[in-house]
Formats: C-alpha cells, structure tokens, sequence
C-alpha cells in the first residue's frame, strides 16, 4: 500500500522501539566561536569543516574538532571569504594536529590580507584547493548539492555568493546557507526544492538573509543560528519571530534564546564558548543535543481523502477548533502531542455516532511551538500539524 509520510515525533512506546542514538549517525556540530559560523560534519568514517569563525586566542574551533577524535579533515569549505567564516582556519592549518586533505573555496577573488595569506599557506602546504559554484559535485560520503553560486546570475558582494549546500540522509535534509542575502535566495526559491528538516540560518539571523517565503519552502522542524556578540544587532527579533511563525524548534551558538539581545537588539552578550549544538540523524530521527525532536514516520493512506481532521485557525493562538468525521460508530480518541512525543492534552476518549463533530484545545500557557494532533477510531489514524504562536 502507498505511504504518506508525515513529520511526528514517535509516539507512546514506538520511541522505546527505535529512534536510539547510534555512532554511525551523521553529526553536523554548530560550533560556539562567537560572531561567526563553524560547522564540523561527521559520517562513513569522514569529516569535513564548513567555515571557521574568526581568529581569536581561544583556539576554539582546534580544540573542538581535536577533542572529538578528528585526525584527518577531508575537506575544509570556505562558503566566502568574510572573515568570520574562514579567519580560525590559518592556524587549524599551523596547529599541525590534522591531516587536511583538500580546500574548497567558491570563485571569487579576494584581496584581503588575510585570504590572501591562507592562500598563500595553503600553496606552502601543498594543500589542494578546488574553486567551486553550483555546476560542481562535493563527492562527500553522504547526498551533497551545491545550490549556489551560480556567476551567471552577476550578483556583487560576497554574501550573494555563498555557497549553499543541501546534505541529505533518508529522510533528513540539511540546508546550509552561508551568509546567502536577498538576491541570492529569491535565486534559490525560483530554481531549487528548498524542503529541509534542519536549516542553518542565513547570515546569523540578519533580516536580509530569511524571509517569511524562504520559511515557507523551507519548513525546517530546526534551526540553527551561528552568532555572538556583534553590533549588527544579529539575530533580529523579525527573523525569530519569522522562525517562531514557522514552528520552528530554534536553537542558538550565542546563548540561551532569551539573552539574544541585549539593548534592543545587539546580538548576546555571554562571553562564553560553551553553547555548542550538535545535530545528529539516522536518516528517519532528529537529535539536537542528544534530544529526540523529529521523527519520520509512515500511516496508511488509505482515508487521507477523508478529511478526519480540519483545525480552525491553524497556526492559532490561546485556542483551536478542530472539527473530525466519524465514519462509523465506535470509541474515538482525539490528543495533543508535543514535538518530544510527550502527551500534553487528551482532547477526546468516548463512543460516537457517524457524524461531524467539533472539539476545542485551549492552549493557555503552552509555548509556542509545533504540536501534533492524533485521531485514532479502531485501525483508522490521522495525525495534523498544529502551530501555535503566543
């Protein structure tokens, strides 16, 4: 029988059947180096850096990725040559703990100081370095497309030229965005399947880098955001509430979400290095920080012209009506779950005639978030994504 597959996180004792945590995961780590991004990929026995963050006294980044187990980097990826994306990685190269098998860079030339010295060492090193756009393959060991840049489109300035790289497993698709801005993203939109589980949000939440349409093709259950302590007011309140409209679970390098901002908005002021996220999958699970958070899992798809369920409004605040169709007499249950699995409100457990019927959620005092809704009447089950915004 065809399946349909619906973004839920398991349910009851399914979550006692699988869903573990197992070494073989892929595991994307977001790496607190402050104002700028780090990414450390590992699976099939390979690791690969996106970005570094800035140089700074801390030697964040060299510790991190050393303190994992990592002896070889097969690739080290600059998304564009900003320095708070590739500062750090002059002295992960000099730190010699490594073997570093290649570089890859997009096109573009830079004349700062600074790129102009990696690139110098890199050539000392003898260390290859590939010049990428959205014509060429990464051959990493798991699913990786290169979505951007595409030259042909002439944009200027650094940002507009990141490279954006979509990374699958089984069911999980990862969006790595760089510090892609307006132009480049509409690009996206009008040329790609934008749909990933996990995003990485553009340009450490700048308001140029995420808007309400990019979301809305995204649809990420996790987003991740690189920032620290800036004066660019990063992230803005308008791409977390943007996130927050979306339902999505956002997690941050910069803090606890509530220290964010400081003054009205200028970035967090924790001076700490400690607020790493590590995402893990299976291909069909979530884990951020060794928490279940999203599951894939398939129903039967034999009713879904049915129409069991319709919520009204949805995405809602404080309460929503839901209206479900018994098809038969029989015991209905109707309940609310949260994305952890855990059951938050039974809606419905009595015998019902064949008819139209309503119930209403109050959900005074329950964050916002995404929240599951579960119809269950005999072997018939329909499940539908409720969104609550407070």
């Amino acid at each position: 029988m065809k399946k349909l597959y619906f973004s839920l996180l398991v349910l009851g004792i399914i979550i006692l059947s699988f869903g573990q945590i197992h070494a073989d995961n892929l595991k994307v780590h977001f790496i607190d180096v402050r104002q700028g991004d780090a990414i450390l990929i590992q699976y099939g026995g390979e690791n690969y850096i996106i970005d570094s963050g800035k140089n700074f006294s801390s030697n964040k980044l060299i510790h991190y990725v050393d303190s994992v187990g990592v002896t070889t980097l097969n690739a080290c990826l600059i998304t564009h040559p900003d320095y708070d994306h590739y500062g750090e990685f002059e002295d992960l190269i000099e730190s010699e703990l490594f073997n570093i098998e290649k570089f890859i860079r997009n096109k573009d030339i830079s004349m700062n100081v600074s790129y102009i010295r990696l690139m110098n060492l890199l050539l000392n090193e003898n260390i290859p370095v590939d010049s990428v756009d959205h014509n060429c393959d990464l051959n990493w060991t798991m699913t990786t497309d290169i979505l951007s840049p595409n030259y042909d489109n002439g944009f200027s300035g650094d940002n507009n030229n990141s490279i954006v790289i979509k990374m699958s497993l089984g069911e999980v698709d990862f969006l790595f965005t760089g510090d892609s801005v307006e132009d480049n993203n509409q690009y996206l939109l009008d040329t790609y399947d934008l749909d990933a589980e996990v995003l990485k949000v553009s340009h450490h939440g700048g308001i140029d880098g995420t808007s309400d349409a990019f979301l809305a093709e995204v649809t990420p259950a996790v987003s991740v955001i690189s920032s620290g302590n800036n004066s660019y007011g990063h992230p803005t309140q308008t791409v977390i509430g943007l996130l927050q409209d979306e339902g999505s679970l956002i997690y941050s390098t910069a803090d606890d979400w509530n220290t964010w901002w400081i003054s009205g908005g200028n970035g967090s002021d924790d001076v700490s290095l400690d607020d790493d996220v590590l995402v893990e999958t299976d291909g069909e699970n979530i884990w951020v920080n060794d928490e279940l958070v999203w599951s894939s899992f398939a129903i039967d798809e034999e009713y879904e012209d049915k129409d069991f369920l319709i919520a009204s409004p949805n995405p809602f605040k404080n309460s929503v009506a839901i209206q479900y169709y018994v098809r038969n007499n029989g015991d209905v249950k109707i309940h609310v779950y949260d994305l952890r699995g855990r059951l938050v409100k039974q809606l419905l457990n009595e015998h019902k005639n064949t008819g139209s019927y309503e119930v209403e959620w109050n959900a005074d005092g329950m964050r916002s978030g995404i929240y599951f809704c579960k119809f269950v009447q005999g072997s018939i089950e329909e499940v539908m994504k409720l969104v609550l915004v407070q």
